[in-house]
Parts: structure tokens; C-alpha cells; sequence
């Protein structure tokens, strides 16, 4: 989708300043600059605060998805064939609807703009889909921490940024098990579409690997899942089919395919140095 595009394209920002590193080497900012001298940098790190808030309930929910793929109260299809869960509509809504409220950007924009959430008043639901009760407590819980970062954020910092939301980018890989394909992603762009900062997030896996950057100040964070030698020759791909002619050119470029599906992994894959360069084919 476009917006999903978009997205990737605003978190992308932060990976022109980030070079792979080991799981165990943390990067931040200059600890002698205070936070407000760097709004971007404090911005960054109050969303992954908000991916934390989320994990929990993301990783409840994926359980019983992986349990009840296909079935008609914890999953639908999307018009375009992806899945459509539960999990998608609340992360959406609790973002935009409550961190990201109160007219502190210039625009917000979501991957799941059509979706009618409720999480106020009992029951739950996501469009026509009834959250399941014993997920009520996780959700209000989650909502209440999310509420709590949002006052954190400048209420005048950030007037001519737009946010883009994309809650679960890999959708279909959280309907059918494959977790660790699943990202959260969140990117903030100038008036002139420019990408300024974001974060790429994995919430299914352990520990949590994910990237945040603001170049322009000099700010990268992160946990990546480094493998041990550097592949320089991958190139990351879906895994969807790759012609004869693609995989000549490929294979006569002395390059290897390496698999990544969801478009906001296959980014974090290239950060973390699992590819040298990627392809949505």
C-alpha cells in the first residue's frame, strides 16, 4: 500500500546514520545534551517507550492468533488479501487516537485509516470484530501507559512534522506465525516530505530488536540481531516469485538472495547487515 510505503520511506531517515553493530552495543545520543536541546532525539525515544507499552499486548494477542488463524472471531481478509487483526486497529488507534492526539503535528497518517476502533466501553471491538473479554484488562492497562507518554510530548515541538503510522507492517506474517517478520513502524517527515526520524520495531521477538534515528542530530539507538560476518553480497528480497531474467541478473552480479518478506524487516535486516542492498520484488 502507499501509506505503508510512505512509512518505510520516513524510517529509512534513520538508517543513513546506522552502521550494524553487535546486540550487546547500545547507541544513543550525546548524554551531555539535554533532551530538549534535541526534540527529535526525545521524540524518537518516547515512541519506542510507546512500543514497549504495546509489546505486551501485541505479543497476547499474536498467541492466540497463531491459535485461531483463520477463524472468523480473531482474524478477517483485508480487500487486498492481506489479514486484518485485531491487534492492527487497537496499536493504530491507541497511537494515533492518544499518543500522537491533541493537534501536536501537522498531519497524522495511518496504514489502517478506515478502521472504527472502541476501546472505551466494554465490548472491545475493531470494525466488526469483537476483542475476545479476557484481553480487556491487558488493553485498558496498555491504553493507560500509552495516555502517560503522550503527555511527555511538546505540545508546540513538532507542529510541521507529519507522523506515519504503519501499527503492524507484516500483517499477513502475524496471522500465520511468522512473528519474527512483524514490525512496528512510525516515521516523521518535514513540510517538503523530507524524513526526519523514526523507528523500526520487531514486537514478536526476544528480546525486542529495533532501530531509532534522527541524522540530522546526530541521534541512533537500537538492539539488532547482527549475524556474525557481514553478508555484503545479499541482496534482501520478498519471497514472492522471482523470474528467470531477475535471477540471472542476480546470480551474474555475484549477488545472493536473502529472504525478508514484511517491507519494514526487510529494512531492518539491511541496518542490521543480514543484506548489502534490497529489492521488492
Amino acid at each position: 500500500m502507499q501509506i505503508l510505503s510512505l512509512a518505510v520511506v520516513a524510517v529509512v531517515s534513520m538508517t543513513e546514520a546506522f552502521a550494524p553493530v553487535a546486540l550487546s552495543s547500545r547507541r544513543s545520543v550525546d548524554s551531555t545534551l539535554q533532551a530538549s536541546d534535541k526534540p527529535l532525539t526525545e521524540l524518537c525515544e518516547i515512541t519506542k517507550e510507546a512500543c514497549d507499552a504495546v509489546q505486551p499486548m501485541l505479543n497476547e494477542l499474536y498467541s492466540q492468533i497463531k491459535i485461531g488463524t483463520g477463524v472468523a472471531d480473531t482474524a478477517a481478509f483485508k480487500s487486498d488479501a492481506t489479514f486484518f487483526t485485531i491487534a492492527d486497529g487497537i496499536v493504530q488507534h491507541m497511537f494515533i487516537e492518544y499518543l500522537f492526539a491533541g493537534d501536536k503535528f501537522a498531519e497524522i497518517v495511518g496504514e489502517e485509516d478506515d478502521s472504527v476502533v472502541n476501546i472505551l466501553e466494554t465490548p472491545f471491538t475493531v470494525d466488526d470484530l469483537v476483542v475476545p473479554d479476557e484481553f480487556e484488562e491487558l488493553v485498558t492497562e496498555t491504553l493507560t501507559k500509552v495516555q502517560a507518554l503522550s503527555s511527555r510530548i511538546d505540545a508546540n515541538a513538532y507542529k510541521d512534522l507529519t507522523v506515519f503510522v504503519d501499527p503492524i507492517d507484516g500483517t499477513r506474517e502475524f496471522a500465520t506465525g511468522k512473528g519474527d517478520k512483524v514490525t512496528i513502524l512510525v516515521g516523521y517527515n518535514d513540510p517538503a516530505g523530507h524524513p526526519q526520524a523514526g523507528i523500526i520495531y520487531r514486537p514478536l521477538t526476544t528480546p525486542n530488536y529495533w532501530a531509532s534515528g534522527a541524522k540530522s542530530e546526530g541521534f541512533k539507538d537500537g538492539v539488532l540481531d547482527t549475524p556474525d560476518e557481514i553478508n555484503s553480497k545479499g541482496l534482501l528480497i520478498t519471497d514472492g516469485k522471482v523470474s528467470p531474467f531477475i535471477m540471472s541478473t542476480i546470480e551474474n552480479s555475484g549477488m545472493n538472495m536473502v529472504p525478508s518478506l514484511a517491507s519494514g524487516n526487510r529494512v531492518l535486516m539491511l541496518v542490521e547487515g543480514k543484506g548489502e542492498s534490497q529489492c521488492n520484488l
